[in-house]
């Protein structure tokens, strides 16, 4: 009997496939944090959990609750600990970004031998065989939109552990059987219900390979394992204000599957999904159908998911696990039909089936098309576009001049180590530290929870001048005003001081020196008859004084008549600008958080005074201080320029500011 010569890995199109796939991902998942849009949910917690393991602490991070919890006592992410030392080496958040988009496109290389081994060199007769279908497959999994998704979708421990469990199907197919256990075991320590998938394994290996003991041996592995870490360690490790095992497990299902009812509403959508998920794969992949089933519980139960935020859409992370059992489908269903071609008798008379080879070509087509049209990434004609939501918007990939200025403000001028809470898309810049909160968590609808956390931190960073802006089928998310109301607690708050700020971005912190704290207060004042300098839709500029403080500090004061209210639902702020200044952007604070325009009366006259800091970079000179008025609710608001300005105004120069070293 001959051997099968083995697959070599010195493929130039492999490796080309795995360098340009993977550093697409990789880098464009980087462009995503330092462009601000990748938030403290995902990336950020997990980037605070491995942060704590480097320091021998157990994956600890920030609770909306107000406390501090271990990755333990929910997915059970014990393989953290593994990326602790790379973390340590380099403790950024882009280091986890990095390391997945490696893994992911590392996981092509399992692929390759096994389509190698299981078609290609399949009745070779020991003679070199060409690696076409493990060419097409290294491809199809490579450019699997879900697969993609699931990198470009922050940072989780089951998109890491899709292409461990590709590397152990190639160590079973080679029939390794310590590798083998080395990657299962790798792949069960990312999260407990990986145990579901590597169960099916060993069903498969039981029903249909021919690998009774190693099947049974996987199956009870996964078994064992899932239920030590959901019953045993995830107990072990929550605080005990969160009940018994019981209540635990409650509280989970009830976390993803508490709003059952609600599925006839999406039902469409959960089934465009669906197609989405297994649809490329379909034409070849049925024919190894029994591959399918180890994925298909976690698929189907983030297809009927009720949370968080639309779980069963396919962007979502949850449907990387159930890429490598659509890869194996595939494999085995070309498998399949190479065999039954070889053993096909030759008939005139006969029509020709399809060939493995087309059905394999054409799979490899319609994945890269499902690809281009549904992932954002260059090979997506949208990505180039310039349509919002797509390519170097601001709040997918672009990287602005802005979101280096916050950069280089969060690195020099907000302390390391101290607690804080932070803007979301702000907070995954500090994870670093063992307290980091959200001023406004992404479930809520205003800023609720921050009171009851604010006694535990020292700083804040609200976001006046939020520039993530999603588009959505029933409004939008983000927007200019996420953080407002987050602004006007700690405005409030007598704890709280106002000290420091950069391009919208506002400091507070904990008992401030009184020489420290800017000054933000609003009142309304007689009306002194005096002539509009400026008039603005419905506002008239009565006064405006700009003087000098301090070395970079400037008070200002404005008078505004008010000749007639916002209609209802209209909603502009006031911004102020030192022309030519990069950075030097003023949110009139008193007049967006402690009482919005859109609140005042007709008849009122509002003065609002607030003290700026001139960026630390800006040139020594005189500058024009200019205001204008903007839409809130317009999607490019927080840019404030001429598409969100108020319609039929411009900006005004209320007075030359002069800047001194």
């Amino acid at each position: 009997m001959f051997s099968l010569p083995r697959p070599s890995l010195r493929d130039p199109f492999l490796w080309t496939a795995v360098l340009l796939i993977g550093g697409m991902l990789g880098w464009l998942s980087i462009a995503r944090y330092d462009g601000f849009n990748a938030g403290m949910y995902d990336l950020g917690n997990m980037a605070q959990a491995i942060w704590s393991g480097s320091r021998g602490e157990p994956l600890l991070y920030s609770r909306p609750e107000g406390m501090r919890a271990s990755r333990l006592a929910g997915h059970v992410e014990i393989g953290y600990f593994l990326l602790a030392p790379i973390y340590a080496a380099w403790p950024d958040p882009r280091a986890l970004l990095a390391v997945q988009a490696a893994l992911f496109a590392l996981g092509a290389i399992p692929v390759y031998r096994i389509a190698w081994r299981r078609i290609d060199a399949t009745g070779s007769n020991g003679q070199a065989v060409r690696p076409y279908a493990a060419r097409c497959l290294a491809l199809i999994y490579l450019l699997y939109p879900t697969a993609q998704t699931g990198v470009l979708f922050d940072f989780h421990a089951d998109t890491v552990a899709a292409p461990l469990l590709l590397f152990a199907l190639d160590a079973l197919d080679a029939r390794v059987w310590r590798r083998f256990a080395l990657w299962i075991a790798l792949a069960l320590s990312m999260k407990f219900y990986v145990a579901a998938p590597v169960a099916g394994i060993g069903a498969v290996l039981w029903l249909w390979e021919g690998q009774r003991r190693v099947g049974a041996l996987t199956a009870l592995a996964g078994g064992v394992y899932g239920a030590l870490a959901f019953f045993v360690v995830r107990p072990l490790f929550t605080p005990a204000s969160a009940g018994r095992a019981a209540e635990i497990t409650s509280g989970y299902l009830a976390y993803y599957f508490g709003a059952l009812h609600e599925i006839a509403a999406t039902l469409p959508d959960r089934f465009l999904n669906a197609i989405v998920v297994f649809g490329p794969a379909l034409l070849v992949a049925w024919r190894g159908w029994r591959w399918l089933l180890p994925g298909l519980p976690l698929a189907a139960a983030m297809l009927i998911s009720t949370g968080p935020g639309g779980a069963f859409d396919y962007r979502y992370h949850h449907y990387a696990l159930v890429v490598p059992f659509i890869v194996m489908a595939i494999i085995d269903g070309a498998a399949r039909m190479k065999g039954a071609a070889m053993t096909r008798l030759p008939d005139a008379t006969r029509r020709p089936r399809r060939s493995w080879r087309g059905d394999l070509g054409f799979t490899v087509a319609v994945t890269a098309i499902f690809s281009a049209l549904l992932v954002n990434t260059p090979l997506n004609p949208l990505f180039w576009s310039g349509v919002p939501g797509y390519g170097f918007d601001r709040s997918i990939y672009g990287v602005t001049p802005r979101d280096a200025r916050l950069a280089s403000f969060l690195a020099t001028r907000v302390p390391p180590d101290a607690p804080l809470a932070a803007s979301t898309f702000v907070a995954t810049h500090l994870v670093n530290r063992d307290t980091v909160y959200l001023v406004r968590y992404p479930f809520e609808a205003r800023a609720e929870r921050l009171p009851s956390l604010l006694p535990q931190v020292q700083y804040a960073l609200p976001d006046a001048l939020f520039d993530w802006y999603l588009h959505l089928d029933d409004g939008y998310g983000g927007g200019l005003d996420y953080d407002r109301d987050a602004i006007a607690i700690l405005l409030r708050d007598p704890a709280f001081a106002l000290v420091d700020m950069e391009d919208g971005l506002l400091l507070f912190t904990r008992d401030a020196a009184p020489d420290r704290a800017l000054v933000n207060r609003l009142s309304l004042v007689p009306d002194s008859g005096a002539p509009a300098l400026q008039r603005f839709g419905p506002f008239d500029l009565v006064r405006a004084e700009v003087d000098p403080i301090a070395p970079r500090r400037l008070r200002a004061t404005f008078v505004w008549r008010v000749r007639e209210a916002l209609p209802p639902s209209a909603q502009y702020v006031a911004v102020s600008r030192l022309e030519g200044v990069a950075g030097a952007r003023f949110v009139h604070v008193p007049g967006y958080a402690l009482r919005p325009a859109w609140e005042w009366r007709e008849g009122d006259v509002v003065e609002e005074t607030f003290d700026v800091v001139v960026p630390p970079d800006a040139l020594p000179g005189r500058y024009t201080w200019r205001v204008g008025w903007y839409d809130v609710r317009h999607p490019d608001a927080a840019l404030t320029d001429q598409r969100s300005r108020m319609a039929g105004t411009d900006e005004y120069p209320v007075a030359m500011i002069e800047v001194d070293r």
